[in-house]
Parts: C-alpha cells; sequence; structure tokens
C-alpha cells in the first residue's frame, strides 16, 4: 500500500445500494450531527496525527492532494453527511430531505447552524458550492452532471432536479459546502488558478485550519460555532519527512496516530508498550503501470516505444513473482491480486481467465515469438530498440520501491532492463500530468503506485480505464472503444448477476491488454498510542472500518478523547493519514470521491474514434 491508498469500507455493493434505495422510499430523515460528544473546553489536549506527505493548497477549486482531502472533511460539511456506523445518508447542513414520486426532484431543509464566524448558514451558500465548486473544482464536476436546476425558495430550502433519478443526491453528493460569503467574493479566474485562502479557514465542521505551513503542520483549532464540543481542542497534522520517521516519532510518543503504517513495520509496531494495531478490509491495491497513451491522443507523451507493445507487457506479467513481492515488500500484510478489481466487491468479482502466474519459461517464449533477442549485456532487443525501462516509485513509500527493486530484478531474468527511479511524488506527478499544447504528455514507461476504490461499488476503480479519463483521472491512458462501451453498459444495469458479467469481461479485457499488472490488494493499516487516546474504535462502518471516518465525515473525533492521564506537549511527529472515499452510482453516471488524483481536467473527456 501506497501513501496515498486509503479508503473506507462496508461489506458489500448491494448493501450500500439498498441503504440508498431506502433513503429514496423515505420522506425524509431528520436528525442532529455529533451525537457522541461532550461539551468540554480541554484547551491543552491536542490530537496529532502525523503525515509523510501534505497538501500543496487548501483551495478546493484546485487541489489534488488526497491530504487536502483530509483537512476539507474536518473543516466543512457536505449537503448530506454520512452515518458512521454504516455509512448511510445522515443530516449535514441540511436537516432533512423529502423526494418526490418520480424521485427526480429532492427538497432539502437546512439545519439552523452558522459558519465559524458567526455568519448564518443559508441556501444561497448551498446553490453557491454545488453551482461553482460542482462545476469549476478540478475534483467536483462529475457530481452534478445529471443535476437541471438548483433553486433556493428561502433561505432554508434547496431543491435540486435531476434529469433522471440519481441516488447521489442524497448519498453521494461529494461536494463540500463553503460559505459564498468568503468564496464567492474571489474572482472565479483566481479561484481555478492561484488562490490560497486566507486563515482561520471559515467553516462549518468541528475544527477551522487556522494554520498551514506546509512541509511543517496544519493545525485546526475548535470551531467556536459548533455544537456539541469536541474532547480535543485542537488536531494538528504533523509532517515528516518519511515514514520511517513518521513511525519512531509514534514510539516516542510525539504523536498520537499514524492512520497509514508501513507493511514491513506493522507487526513489529504493535509488539511495542502503549502501541495498538488495527489492520481493515479495503477496496485497494498496488499496481505496476504502464504508459499507453495512444498517440492521437498524446502526440507529445515520451516513452519507450515498446512498453506499448502488449507482447512485452505480458511477458512482464509472467516474469514477475508477486508472491514474492507480498512476502518480501508487504511483508505478508496484502495478498496477490488477480485482475483489476479488488475481491472486496465480493458481489462483483471473479476471477479473470488470464491471472499471470509466475512462469519466467513462458515470458521467454513470449519475447522470443515477438522477436526480441537478448544482445551482449542480455537486455532484449527489436530493431534496434532495446527492452530497457524506467521504473518509477515514489520517495515516500519504502514499500514500494521494495516491490520496485524485484520487479527490476525479475525482468532482468527474462532479457528485460527496469532502471528503477526514486522521486518524490510531486515529481512523479508532475511526470504522469505532464502536458503540452493542452494534450497529455506523460514522461515516463513505468511507475509502480496504487488505487483505492469507494467501499459501495466499483465504477470508480473501473471508470480508471475510460477513454474519457484520459487527461483526467487515468494514469495509465489507457483507451480501448469496447470497454468504454462495456462500462457505460455495466453503469445502468441493476441485476448484480448481469451487472457482474459484464464487469468481468472488463476486467478480461484489461488483463489481455495488461493495462495494469496488479501486484496486491492491500488492507488499511494503523496504529495509535494506548495512552494517549481513549474511546477509539473501528467506524465508518462500525466494527470493520478505520479509526475515524477520513473524508467520510468527522463524527469520531468528537468521540475519541484523551486517554486517562495523558499529556500533550506541543511536538511533531507524521505519517500518511487516512483517505475514505465513499460513490454511488445507482442510476447512470459514476460519482466518486477520487482516493488518489493526479491528474487535472481540461475541457471534455477524450474520446477514440472507432
Amino acid at each position: 500500500m501506497g501513501l496515498t491508498d486509503r479508503r473506507s469500507k462496508l461489506p458489500g455493493a448491494v448493501f450500500a445500494v439498498l441503504a440508498l434505495a431506502m433513503a429514496f422510499a423515505m420522506p425524509a430523515m431528520a436528525g442532529t450531527t455529533g451525537e457522541s460528544g461532550a461539551a468540554g473546553d480541554s484547551g491543552d489536549d491536542v490530537l496529532r496525527i502525523g503525515w509523510a506527505q501534505d497538501p500543496q493548497t487548501l483551495n478546493p477549486f484546485t487541489g489534488l492532494d488526497e491530504e487536502s482531502y483530509t483537512v476539507w472533511a474536518i473543516n466543512w460539511d457536505l449537503l448530506v453527511n454520512f452515518s458512521p456506523e454504516d455509512l448511510s445518508p445522515s443530516p449535514g447542513i441540511a436537516e432533512s430531505w423529502e423526494v418526490s414520486d418520480d424521485r427526480k426532484t429532492v427538497t432539502f431543509k437546512l439545519a439552523d447552524r452558522k459558519w465559524s464566524d458567526g455568519v448564518p448558514i443559508t441556501s444561497a451558500d448551498v446553490k453557491w458550492s454545488l453551482d461553482t465548486l460542482g462545476s469549476e473544482g478540478e475534483l467536483f464536476a462529475s457530481y452534478t452532471n445529471n443535476v437541471t436546476s438548483i433553486t433556493t425558495p428561502d433561505d432554508k430550502t434547496v431543491v435540486i432536479k435531476t434529469s433522471r433519478p440519481d441516488a447521489r443526491i442524497i448519498g453521494g453528493l461529494l461536494i463540500y459546502i463553503l460559505p459564498e460569503h468568503i468564496w464567492g467574493e474571489v474572482p472565479l479566474e483566481e479561484l481555478t488558478t492561484s488562490y490560497q485562502p486566507e486563515l482561520p479557514l471559515v467553516g462549518s465542521g468541528p475544527f477551522i485550519v487556522t494554520e498551514f505551513e506546509r512541509g511543517r503542520i496544519i493545525r485546526m483549532e475548535q470551531n467556536p460555532e459548533f455544537e456539541p464540543k469536541p474532547k480535543f481542542s485542537q488536531v494538528q497534522f504533523i509532517k515528516y519527512g518519511t515514514q520511517d520517521a513518521t513511525e519512531r516519532a509514534l514510539q516516542l510518543g510525539e504523536i498520537d496516530l499514524v492512520p497509514e503504517v508501513q507493511a514491513s513495520t506493522f507487526e513489529r509496531l504493535g509488539e511495542q508498550e502503549n502501541i495498538a494495531t488495527m489492520a481493515s478490509p479495503a477496496p485497494s491495491f498496488t499496481q505496476l503501470a504502464f504508459n499507453l497513451c495512444p498517440k492521437k491522443l498524446c502526440p507529445d507523451a515520451s516513452f519507450n516505444p515498446a512498453i506499448q507493445d502488449v507482447a512485452v507487457r505480458q511477458a512482464i506479467a509472467y516474469a514477475v513473482d508477486r508472491n514474492r513481492i507480498n512476502e518480501i515488500a508487504n511483508r505478508g500484510t496484502s495478498f496477490v491480486a488477480n485482475g483489476f478489481l479488488p475481491s472486496f466487491y465480493k458481489d462483483f468479482y471473479e476471477e479473470p481467465d488470464n491471472t499471470y502466474p509466475f512462469d519466467p519459461e513462458k515470458a521467454n517464449q513470449i519475447l522470443d515469438d515477438a522477436g526480441y533477442t537478448r544482445e551482449g549485456d542480455g537486455i532484449r532487443s527489436k530493431d534496434g530498440n532495446e527492452l530497457s525501462f524506467d521504473l518509477y516509485v515514489r520517495s515516500e513509500s519504502p514499500t514500494n520501491i521494495q516491490a520496485a527493486k524485484l520487479v527490476s530484478e525479475m525482468a532482468r531474468e527474462v532479457g528485460i532492463e527496469y532502471n528503477v527511479q526514486v522521486v518524490s511524488v510531486d515529481k512523479l506527478t508532475e511526470l504522469t500530468i505532464r502536458s503540452k499544447d493542452g494534450k497529455p504528455a506523460p514522461d515516463f514507461d513505468s511507475f509502480i503506485w496504487g488505487w483505492g476504490g469507494d467501499a459501495y461499488d466499483p465504477s470508480f476503480l473501473l471508470s480508471l480505464m475510460t477513454t474519457g479519463e484520459v487527461g483526467g483521472s487515468s494514469d495509465s491512458f489507457y483507451s480501448n472503444p469496447e470497454y468504454d462501451k462495456l462500462y457505460e453498459e455495466q453503469a445502468g444495469i441493476f441485476d448484480v448477476d448481469q451487472r457482474r458479467e459484464v464487469i468481468t469481461r472488463m476486467v478480461n479485457l484489461l488483463q489481455d491488454d495488461v493495462a495494469y499488472l496488479v501486484l496486491s490488494e492491500d488492507p488499511n493499516l494503523q496504529a495509535y498510542r494506548t495512552d494517549r487516546l481513549a474511546n477509539v474504535e473501528p467506524i465508518c462502518p462500525l466494527e470493520t472500518g478505520d479509526i475515524f471516518c477520513e473524508q467520510a465525515g468527522y463524527e469520531p473525533l468528537l468521540s475519541i478523547e484523551p486517554a486517562s492521564g495523558a499529556s500533550s506537549d506541543d511536538g511533531g511527529g507524521g505519517s500518511g493519514v487516512i483517505i475514505a472515499i465513499i460513490a454511488v452510482v445507482l442510476i447512470g453516471g459514476a460519482g466518486f470521491f477520487i482516493l488518489r488524483s493526479r491528474r487535472r481536467r481540461d475541457g471534455e473527456p477524450m474520446e477514440m474514434e472507432e
């Protein structure tokens, strides 16, 4: 698992669809947030969370870092939040809602709440956020593509009409509601380019950002208008340079929580005094990715053209011993993946026809048949083009670095050279999102990174391989018209068995083309100090979830409390922070929350001619 693959969990997609179907069937739901927090101002009590990577910006119009989402989800509510018990819809900015008989109109009644600066939260804030952030935000534009109108009959009422029934409007409208009186004063051109929000970051959640020093700390203090008061006076996200440094800080007591622990240290960390670990199932994987961008879409992409030869990729797939990678790099905490879709999605998972078992002899035969011959240095070539590729990996992930070295060793055995390049996450992001003259121009042969899917439905992960995401969320730049058609087909199928059949065909296409070589399926590994934190339970959902709800909400921050006798001294420490991704696809389209998106959307989705 990498530093950027974090997610929330649910038992299965069918449960989620039923929960959302119930939301549509019910005329309204009502309640209040923060039921578990008791009032109290323990001014010196600080919850310290570390990470090895921090956001470049807290501007939601341009932010692409997953760490940004963690902060945004604490600072701002959604129109409808998610229940920490089962991730079903729960009150957020809206305290209740009603659905019309044709399910195309949802009327929301807003709670009587104020922004952290004392200004009332009104329907104008909701409309502005959905209209503006929902259309211009780098990662938010997909959620409102089915919305035909948003009206505000009064300050406490919002009416959303859609072209067809869309459960996302209640159970997955993942657009943060911003204060219009702050953000609406900034020109759109500035919001979508260089704007850096002023602090304190006016919000509606239990904590608001009061300090952001990139590379060091994000400090969040209690929102004076939020009730009930959290048990901590502050939440601090403290950056350390590496995962190792983060975990050392936990052992030294400098931080309280590491929501993403390295596989290599997970078992040992759990044996330390005053430290507890937690492993949670996750729809997440680590992959070896290839630069597959077609010339038509990426005329200025830079790569060794041999990487786009499917025979070469198939040979790599057979040459890589994924069991050995899991044993050595992941210390056995993960398990070998078979195909693009994680087995987490039990309702839709079926093992693909070709799983590429470790078979160096077959890899050699494929390359022989394709005309690649060994030269004096043992590296194969064809028509003067050597099978020598760069393999990028993030310096922030020791686990991925180890995996890359193993892949390089294994590939060498069949005459393929992989030159491992350890770079920062910012550098790797730059290489994958590079563009020229408005078109993608990725500059890499291969890299190792990871994705995490949403807990409800596989559509987000499946969407990554569509042509429409080239220049968007795709990092392999894969394009296959047949796959695109199947993706649209599965999105409209409600029968689980029928949908599984279509998804299986999609996964088999990806396997044949080796769009990715998925190395492992990865659980979420976390650790916290038992002498610092109390009332820590798996949540979002209960029993099988994480330590807190990440981007799905903030309610656990109202119940986690200082352990008896714990002291709090200003200090440092860091690790990656959990990211939850929740998405619902019920009727057309895919609403999703990106775990690790590194792509910018410019213009319309790309299409390939048939």
